[in-house]
């Protein structure tokens, strides 16, 4: 059928090598996974069949319309996003639910708890050499700020905690409501498995991955430019290799998200056909061992696991390509601190304390710096999931539940009752309804 109307009646095989319109019907599944060169037939098919009568079933003649693969295709073509998004899924995430006051609660305590770890190692620093401050005083001040640096620690977390919670419900309920209210046209043309990947796996990153990313990418990145101010402060003369480095990591990060996000679009694509082709599967069981066909079947998901597992392995290297980039930098500041530190004139600062402190933060700077970097990436990576369940809160809906006009009166119904007589059913003596063979209460 095509347009309402049936253009062709002839056997399965007839029909597959006579009928251009079942034969996009039949390759539909193969456009949508990238395994068939439909498009080729749909050039072919434009320029080589012209508009043409055909003889339709019981003598009726039709008219049989060709029209450009984009509009007869039944299953679409899975759409994803491409290039940089920006800040429009992180903002997405964090407007439900007042998430923009439970991040900034979060980052708020979280810059709290550098300051008190500064300020702990300040009082170490500036007063263990001190006569005038005695040792209980100095580790009794030590321990207080530490003790209080704890509580802020508590309320980050718990702020990321309840802002996982509060979005994740938030994103849950739009989807299926969405979902739920989807014209079948919407699930005529979209399989199953392209379903199942975003109220399954996306839902799955951004109910316990996308928090946490979120709270240890602000975390480590408040952490390295901690490091970095506090190596700064000591030894301002690092500034001239650090400021090069930060503005060389921002460039390296930003072309390796460039092609680190396409590698998860991709990777979300290929699962929801991976998905969809094993729903199809077991769903026709039956009929595969019928006509023994599972060795096809096992090979095409062992090639869709292959296609899925490969945008997965690709996206690991580029990040070891960063990592390890990364890493020499950080490397090369570090040995330019000590080594302006082992220039400076003697008596610029005690040499047990303030530069064994800088030191200290110069050796966690390169861990701290290269894990705020790898954090940035990996909520860029799993932000995409909060893009890809967008895609399906915006569905347009079927009509209303409750149309106003239509609604019957509030006292309706005044009087009424229900007899039943050799599975007859009568309701209300105005209305009468009856139903052979079966029982329908309205």
């Amino acid at each position: 059928m095509s347009d309402g109307v049936v253009i062709r009646s002839a056997s399965y095989h007839d029909l597959l090598s006579d009928c251009q319109e079942f034969k996009y019907l039949v390759n539909a599944h193969k456009d949508t996974t990238g395994v068939s060169d439909l498009n080729n037939m749909a050039h072919h098919r434009a320029k080589d069949l012209p508009i043409k009568e055909t003889d339709g079933i019981h003598g009726n003649r039709y008219i049989e319309s060709v029209k450009p693969s984009p509009v007869d295709q039944l299953i679409k073509t899975e759409e994803r996003e491409s290039g940089d998004a920006g800040l429009k899924p992180y903002i997405l995430y964090l407007r439900q639910k007042k998430g923009f006051l439970y991040a900034s609660l979060s980052v708020m305590s979280h810059i709290i708890f550098i300051a008190g770890q500064i300020s702990q190692n300040s009082w170490m620093a500036a007063n263990v050499q001190n006569p005038d401050v005695s040792a209980l005083k100095l580790i009794s001040v030590y321990i207080v700020i530490g003790v209080c640096t704890v509580f802020f620690v508590l309320s980050r977390s718990i702020f990321f905690v309840v802002l996982g919670m509060q979005t994740s419900r938030s994103l849950f309920s739009q989807l299926l409501n969405s979902l739920f209210r989807a014209p079948m046209s919407f699930f005529d043309s979209t399989p199953l498995g392209r379903v199942l990947s975003r109220v399954s796996s996306d839902l799955s990153i951004i109910d316990l991955d996308v928090p946490f990313a979120l709270m240890f990418g602000f975390s480590s990145s408040l952490n390295a430019y901690s490091n970095l101010g506090v190596l700064a402060v000591v030894t301002w003369q690092v500034l001239f290799v650090s400021l090069p480095m930060i503005v060389l990591a921002i460039r390296l990060q930003r072309y390796y998200l460039a092609s680190a996000k396409e590698l998860m679009r991709i990777n979300g694509t290929t699962k929801s056909a991976l998905v969809n082709h094993l729903g199809e599967s077991i769903s026709g069981a039956i009929t595969i061992r019928a006509f023994e066909e599972e060795g096809r079947f096992f090979a095409k998901n062992l090639e869709l696991v292959d296609k899925n597992a490969g945008p997965y392995f690709f996206n690991f290297a580029a990040t070891e390509w960063l990592i390890q980039r990364l890493e020499i930098m950080s490397a090369a500041v570090l040995s330019s601190s000590a080594f302006v530190m082992a220039l400076l004139p003697a008596g610029t600062f005690s040499p047990g304390i303030f530069v064994g402190m800088a030191l200290s933060y110069g050796l966690s700077l390169n861990n701290s710096f290269v894990s705020s970097i790898q954090k940035q990436c990996d909520l860029a990576n799993k932000i995409i999931s909060v893009e890809r369940v967008n895609q399906y809160m915006d569905i347009p809906s079927e009509a209303a539940e409750v149309i106003e006009e239509n609604r019957p009166a509030p006292d309706w119904p005044q009087v009424g009752s229900v007899e039943l007589k050799d599975l007859k059913i009568r309701y209300r003596e105005d209305t009468p309804l009856v139903l052979h063979g079966i029982i329908k209460l309205v």
